[in-house]
């Protein structure tokens, strides 16, 4: 978890774009009662069918959150205690939406 809610976005980028090309990476920051997520992938990957607006959007809503944004860069703010559903259900649907195991 991050202590820097701004820096959130620039770390998911820099880990997608040098490190993770191959799919998307998503960080997560404790902040009082909730988390904040920030989730970014590349273009060949929304080529291929992933849409983090969409992801975001499904995650969080299952775990009692808000979330959305673009199909490359999206993020959702969760209740604290509930990181491991949302990772569960994001998972899930980036798998579907990409057609393979997306771990």
């Amino acid at each position: 978890m991050l202590d820097d809610v701004g820096g959130m976005g620039i770390i998911a980028g820099i880990m997608t774009r040098y490190r993770y090309t191959d799919k998307p990476f998503i960080a997560f920051n404790e902040v009082e009662d909730m988390v904040k997520v920030s989730g970014r992938g590349t273009r060949a990957l929304v080529d291929a069918g992933l849409d983090l607006a969409f992801v975001m959007k499904q995650a969080a809503g299952s775990v009692g959150g808000r979330g959305g944004g673009h199909d490359v860069a999206s993020g959702a703010s969760i209740p604290k205690g509930s990181v491991e559903g949302f990772v569960q259900v994001a998972d899930s649907v980036i798998g579907e939406q990409l057609g393979r195991d997306a771990q």
